[in-house]
């Protein structure tokens, strides 16, 4: 079966600059690759262990100004090492605050034209 077809939402690329805060307040810089209701891809400075709980602050760096951050947490659900950096894949946490849905929902509809 495609990946595709086993996803529960669909994933939309994106290009927006992310920074991923472990528990112990450790920022490692990244840039995400996708994006979807139910997780995240990001291309990381460093590796992240499975099973981690984050969270993500993401923003857009626009030619002008760079948009407000929103946070979402999750959980590093893979990290495998890519081309000098580390991809990881990440479950977003179901229990986030009506904030965070909302920016995340606001984005999604940006990103599938219906915004």
């Amino acid at each position: 079966m495609p990946v595709d077809e086993r996803r529960a939402h669909d994933r939309f690329a994106c290009d927006l600059r992310a920074r991923v805060v472990l528990p112990n307040g450790h920022a490692v810089e990244g840039q995400t690759t996708d994006i979807s209701f139910s997780g995240i891809c990001v291309h990381a400075d460093e590796p992240i262990e499975p099973n981690t709980f984050v969270h993500f602050e993401l923003w857009a760096v626009l030619p002008e100004r760079e948009t407000d951050d929103f946070v979402v947490p999750a959980k590093i659900i893979w990290s495998t090492p890519v081309e000098g950096s580390h991809q990881l894949g990440a479950a977003f946490d179901r229990n986030m605050d009506n904030r965070s849905w909302s920016r995340l929902d606001m984005l999604l509809q940006f990103l599938a034209g219906t915004l």
